[in-house]
């Protein structure tokens, strides 16, 4: 009878897979995305505010169940993918290459119902605890034509900024934030103390950056582009569940 009972089990569940339903999980499973699927989720980096995955999926490609908590996402590639959840339910999701929005938690399996590569990141905030250096400005207030606000909420804010060829911001400053390329990059960075820094990036590189207060100017000939997810409050205790 417990042959029979396990054999049942396994055959439904290869039902549910087959479908591009997600399977039922179990209060034994670890739905951790990077442990539930590390085929397409890799951790991109972490500290103590924060951890940063990539994930890629091939066209056609289905990934395990998994879970995600809160996270910023901000895709690298336009999106088509259809998302089931374990009841069962798709729902389509199309979404554009260089968007930011913030996600709330969910269990699903993600389908890549397009004909090219997915990839994107997830910002997952962990405590974060961060404020701008004393006596800087906020760069959406003093330098406006080059940075904005995305949006936010109680534990991070998503700013999206932009430099034509050779621009060059105001003094401001950032609390501790993660940093992601849209474009190549080259650029100076002076900050407060007159030392300057020779910026290069990749588009879809990541990097961690530390409070700062600076100037930055695109030394590059093309336009530069990127989005910085700053660490704000203290972690809300409804979102670890």
């Amino acid at each position: 009878m417990r042959l029979l009972t396990c054999v049942t089990t396994l055959s439904l569940a290869w039902v549910l897979v087959s479908q591009g339903a997600a399977p039922v999980a179990t209060q034994h499973d670890d739905l951790d995305p990077v442990k539930a699927d590390p085929a397409h989720h890799k951790v991109e980096f972490e500290n103590a505010q924060v951890s940063v995955v990539r994930y890629k999926i091939a066209p056609g490609e289905i990934t395990a169940n998994h879970r995600n908590l809160s996270f910023v996402n901000i895709p690298l590639t336009d999106i088509n993918a259809k998302f089931t959840t374990p009841d069962r339910k798709s729902t389509e999701v199309h979404l554009r290459a260089g968007t930011a929005a913030w996600r709330t938690p969910t269990t699903h399996v993600v389908q890549n119902i397009g004909d090219k590569p997915i990839e994107g990141i997830m910002v997952v905030p962990k405590t974060p605890s961060s404020a701008l250096p004393a006596g800087a400005q906020d760069e959406t207030i003093v330098d406006p034509k080059h940075s904005r606000v995305e949006f936010e909420n109680d534990e991070v804010r998503v700013t999206r900024y932009h430099f034509d060829a050779g621009e060059k911001s105001t003094v401001h400053g950032h609390p501790d934030a993660v940093q992601i390329f849209l474009t190549d990059a080259k650029a100076n960075v002076t900050t407060v103390d007159g030392k300057t820094t020779s910026v290069v990036g990749k588009a879809g590189e990541v990097r961690w950056q530390p409070a700062t207060q600076h100037v930055v100017q695109n030394m590059g000939g093309k336009p530069l582009d990127g989005i910085l997810v700053e660490m704000k409050g203290v972690r809300a205790s409804s979102q670890r569940q």
